[in-house]
């Protein structure tokens, strides 16, 4: 039974980041160098995290990869998103928050900011950028709800100077630009 609430508490967290970012996606029709967005759920005691950046801003290209070199640098970039989430994301300590697994991938959109379908091998078209996604799961001992959360994308990221954050949080909605991780945002 435990097992069934949680599945579906972590699904309707998905649901919600889904909705925060398609919402997001009406207002912001094309990515923008040097500015993130990051969507967070609060459910409970589960967060969930929606992390959505240009890839030049955290790779250093958009571009597909071409070269070792590139492909190296890439994953290098993609792994230090996914081992290092909790540090671009900060909850307090006294919430005793534990990331779960997570989940990283490069996607191709088109000017409007529709995800873009290419083939391996096809050349990269005008008006189209590639943007990091991820999605992380907090699992926390004591309700993060009335908390603030803090961030630290610029510090992993130099390349990025805002944060376009959205927090839902039981009833609350609420949102801010977080310029250099300075600031900090009520769950």
């Amino acid at each position: 039974m435990f097992r069934y609430t949680a599945s579906l508490g972590l699904g309707f967290l998905l649901l919600a980041v889904q909705a925060l970012s398609a919402a997001e996606k009406r207002h912001a029709h094309s990515h923008v160098h040097g500015t993130a967005e990051m969507n967070i759920v609060v459910d409970g005691k589960t967060v969930a995290v929606e992390f959505r950046s240009p890839a030049e801003d955290v790779i250093g290209f958009e571009h597909e990869a071409k070269s070792d070199a590139e492909r190296k640098k890439r994953d290098a970039a993609l792994d230090t998103v996914k081992d290092r989430f909790g540090e671009m994301v900060v909850f307090d300590k006294k919430l005793g928050c534990a990331p779960g697994a997570a989940e990283v991938t490069v996607v191709q959109t088109d000017a409007a900011g529709k995800e873009a379908q290419q083939g391996k091998g096809d050349a990269k078209k005008s008006g189209e950028h590639r943007e990091v996604r991820a999605r992380q799961s907090f699992t926390c001992q004591s309700e993060p709800g009335g908390s603030r959360v803090r961030f630290g994308v610029s510090k992993l990221f130099p390349r990025i100077d805002q944060v376009k954050v959205q927090v839902l949080s039981g009833a609350k909605q609420a949102g801010a630009t977080i310029k250099k991780d300075k600031g900090e945002l009520g769950l």
